[in-house]
């Protein structure tokens, strides 16, 4: 698409320069115009010079062969030297040159550059209405001459769009050739009865009747074209055109039936006729889209030259700016013969109106299209919408959607590990140190005494002891019932294999279970809480539960639901709502208990101690002291370790022992409760489709309401790029969205809507 460049030039003239000017550049990629600001200075000698080339060129339409469209009653010069021509027209042309190279245009100039490459389509209008500026050669400033595809046009200050409506398959010329005295317009009636693809309509010195009845033709017109007689009056405020030997008609005579032919779609007229600016001025006060006209007096052989050429290039495709610029360069062909003759050709352009392009085949009514447009944009983003609705709950996008969720749980803010709970390890050195494997129940006895020294709030161990581990059998099965603060665990399903039961003389209210729910890409990302009892894990809470209840028990905190699915859990600050089936990311899962997910605090997270300096007293009572203290192993020999969202690579080093994630587990609860930590929240289902859906809409909306591929380019990603910060921010605020199913809405919505509208934009 083209950049248009509006020069407004203010108040001022020739004679007192011109202080405000301003230049807009509208980008087809930027919906808003850039805005730059010069001056012009006085040009006294410019204004002398012109007045001296125009008497001497008009002279020059006097000498034989010239056959001017325009007939000269006065003789200001009687002798025209070729010589003398050539000198003015070279100290012309240096003093614009000049005075558009002054530096108050010259940031003008510098900041177009700076926006423009060498190779865009760039249409200059330059917005005045003094009649001195619209005549003078403005081809000659050095931005039009170094970028070969921008083209200058004049236009008034004010200007307005007019609506229009046109029901044409194919372009219709009204064609009306006037007074033909002393000139050949044979030539220009042969080049337009040429046109295959459009249907033209010729007046032969017609009367004024006649062209105003063919303007108020029903069908309408796209392009009026006069060629004969015409010359400008008033100060080139008024034009007459010689319609046939008899009669001069002005715009003004044909002011009602051109303004209809206007809402009709005319969208062009050429004048192809002497000294035509005058009609331009009364023609543009109608709001047409387009005029071309000669600034001053045409040889008869160069008016036809510009229309073979222009018309040729205009109806093979060029766009109607670059036709007028290679039809107006293609005179100077003839400048050894008729000096100038380049510099005739003008376009006038109401700003308001897009350029016309050469229509030759059946077009859309606007009206129509635009309903067209209406009904996809619409009916677009709610079929990309139901689609992947239906393709998200057979569960083709948990996998990406997994992927996001770990994205942005690794992206949070660190945290602070929890100082409430302490892990003693058991690793691999304390195992070789002691030779046993698992640790004895004598060493695991010794180690609990240890603890209950320094009054530890909760004491959770997550060894499986269903089996005695001789020596000390007996001794801990006392230490188990008489320690009210130790919790164990059993265990539902064990890696398919047989449940485990509960360690023998734990009472039942210090038991818990730990088993661990993993996605089908074996990471962990949820905390189960509940599970219906059974008979050999005798318990229908989890561990982290357990421990989090006895250590929030000690601040009278108690839950007012324990285990009830159909229900919220209120404890403390926080409230925990349970994931429920085919919400969120999740579309496979199968019924499994009562969970949520789980808010990882990045590890480490709490203070460790080994079993080896507990037993010999290697650390602070305090770390102990109204603590809750987990036990468990680290030893890489144990199989009891899983990945989570922080293992990218999963590789054996990046797993997780289950005592660590047992404190993950029972820090989301304490902290929720007691601190408000939020849990992570996942919107319903109508939420998420209404937010797909919003996507949806918006991509196809992008492309109903921006024009130009580059700009479109450029919105999809900041689209994208919204969206995922705004997903970014929720999870921020605890709130898991989703993130790829909107954005695949938006990208496959756009793309739909496009091919929907097959070229209709280019």
């Amino acid at each position: 698409m083209s950049k248009v460049v509006v020069i407004n030039l203010g108040y001022g003239n020739l004679l007192g320069g011109f202080p405000n000017v301003t230049a807009l550049l509208w980008e087809p990629e930027n919906p808003r115009p850039l805005k730059f600001i010069g001056a012009l200075p006085p040009a006294t000698e410019l204004e002398a010079i012109y007045r001296r080339w125009q008497l001497i060129y008009q002279a020059l339409y006097r000498t034989p062969g010239w056959r001017p469209r325009i007939k000269i009653d006065r003789e200001d010069i009687t002798n025209v030297s070729q010589v003398e021509f050539a000198d003015i027209c070279s100290q012309y042309v240096q003093l614009i040159d000049e005075w558009l190279n002054a530096e108050g245009f010259r940031n003008i100039d510098r900041q177009l550059r700076s926006h423009l490459h060498h190779s865009d389509e760039i249409q200059v209008i330059l917005e005045t209405d003094d009649d001195r500026l619209r005549h003078l050669p403005w081809h000659f400033w050095k931005f039009l001459s170094d970028y070969p595809k921008a083209e200058l046009a004049l236009s008034a200050p004010q200007y307005q769009r007019v609506e229009k409506s046109h029901h044409r398959e194919q372009m219709r010329i009204l064609a009306i050739l006037g007074d033909s005295n002393g000139i050949d317009i044979a030539d220009d009636r042969s080049t337009l009865s040429e046109l295959s693809d459009a249907e033209t309509v010729f007046l032969v010195e017609p009367s004024r009747q006649e062209v105003d009845e063919q303007l108020w033709d029903d069908r309408g017109w796209d392009i009026l074209f006069f060629a004969g007689h015409s010359e400008s009056q008033e100060e080139g405020n008024r034009g007459l055109l010689a319609i046939n030997p008899r009669d001069k008609i002005g715009i003004s005579h044909l002011k009602s039936a051109l303004k209809t032919a206007i809402a009709r779609g005319l969208q062009l007229a050429i004048f192809n006729s002497c000294d035509g600016l005058g009609l331009a001025k009364e023609l543009a006060d109608l709001q047409i889209p387009h005029i071309i006209v000669m600034r001053e007096s045409v040889a008869d052989g160069v008016a036809h030259l510009f229309l073979v050429n222009f018309v040729k290039a205009f109806s093979s495709g060029s766009s109607f700016y670059l036709a007028v610029r290679q039809a107006r360069e293609r005179l100077q062909g003839l400048e050894d013969q008729f000096p100038c003759a380049s510099w005739l050709p003008v376009i006038c352009q109401n700003p308001a109106e897009v350029p016309m392009q050469w229509r030759s085949q059946p077009v859309v009514e606007p009206q129509q299209s635009s309903k067209v447009r209406d009904r996809w944009v619409g009916f677009i983003p709610l079929a990309v919408t139901l689609i992947l609705i239906l393709i998200r709950q057979l569960g083709l996008l948990e996998g990406w959607e997994l992927k996001a969720y770990d994205h942005f749980l690794r992206s949070r803010l660190p945290e602070p590990p929890d100082s409430r709970i302490l892990i003693v390890e058991i690793p691999e050195s304390d195992i070789q140190s002691k030779q046993e494997y698992p640790i004895s129940d004598a060493t695991l006895t010794q180690l609990l005494q240890k603890l209950e020294l320094h009054q530890p709030r909760a004491v959770g161990l997550t060894l499986y002891r269903d089996l005695p581990v001789p020596p000390g059998h007996g001794e801990l099965r006392v230490q188990m019932q008489q320690q009210s603060n130790l919790f164990a665990i059993c265990s539902f399903d064990k890696s398919h294999r047989e449940s485990v039961g509960a360690p023998e003389g734990i009472p039942t209210n210090q038991l818990g279970f730990d088993d661990i729910l993993i996605d089908s890409d074996g990471l962990v990302r949820r905390h189960l809480l509940f599970m219906r009892a059974s008979s050999d894990c005798n318990t229908g809470f989890s561990l982290s539960f357990q421990l989090a209840q006895k250590y929030l028990g000690e601040e009278n905190i108690l839950p007012d639901n324990e285990g009830n699915k159909n229900k919220p859990l209120k404890l403390g600050k926080t409230i925990l709502n349970p994931l429920e089936l085919n919400t969120a990311g999740y579309k496979t899962l199968t019924d499994g208990g009562w969970y949520v997910m789980l808010n990882y605090r990045p590890f480490p997270i709490a203070r460790t101690l080994t079993l080896t300096e507990v037993l010999n007293g290697e650390f602070n009572p305090n770390w102990v002291r109204d603590r809750i203290v987990l036990i468990g192993m680290t030893s890489r020999v144990q199989p009891n370790a899983f990945f989570t969202p922080y293992a990218i690579g999963k590789s054996p080093s990046e797993k997780v022992p289950g005592v660590m994630l047992q404190a993950q587990k029972v820090s989301e609860i304490i902290s929720a409760a007691l601190d408000g930590r939020p849990m992570i929240q996942v919107w319903s289902g109508w939420k998420e489709l209404l937010w797909i859906g919003l996507w949806s809409g918006i991509g196809s909306a992008i492309a109903w309401c921006i024009r130009g591929r580059l700009r479109r380019v450029s919105a999809i990603p900041l689209a994208i790029a919204l969206l995922y910060l705004l997903c970014y921010l929720l999870f921020l605020h605890s709130t898991w969205v989703p993130l790829i199913p909107p954005a695949l809405a938006l990208v496959i919505s756009h793309l739909s809507f496009v091919l929907s509208q097959g070229t209709k934009d280019k």
